[in-house]
């Protein structure tokens, strides 16, 4: 028994579809059903549609350039504990702090 494929739908027509299921006041899978279009295969529709859709939308910029940000020099520093005083000798900090 050989399987017959259905002829692609175009987005435009998957986009019409969907707007008339939704606006049908009936479940996704009743109308589905009703016509004759597989409920995974809507849903795919859904999700290519809702992709395109997303990549339409221009990034927003707020009616101003990006301000670039500065760079930050990273300065190293040495952490000494508070338990060291100023009576410790260089060769006692030493032992202290590796």
């Amino acid at each position: 028994m050989a399987s017959t494929r259905k002829a692609r739908v175009p987005m435009r027509e998957q986009t019409r579809l969907i707007n008339e299921c939704r606006q049908s006041g009936m479940s996704d899978a009743d109308w589905c059903r009703e016509n004759d279009i597989a409920v995974s295969t809507f849903y795919n529709w859904v999700s290519r549609c809702r992709k395109a859709a997303a990549n339409q939308i221009p990034a927003a910029n707020y009616g101003h350039p990006p301000v670039p940000r500065p760079k930050q020099d990273v300065v190293p520093i040495d952490i000494v504990p508070d338990y060291i005083s100023e009576r410790h000798t260089a060769s006692q900090m030493q032992k202290i702090v590796p």
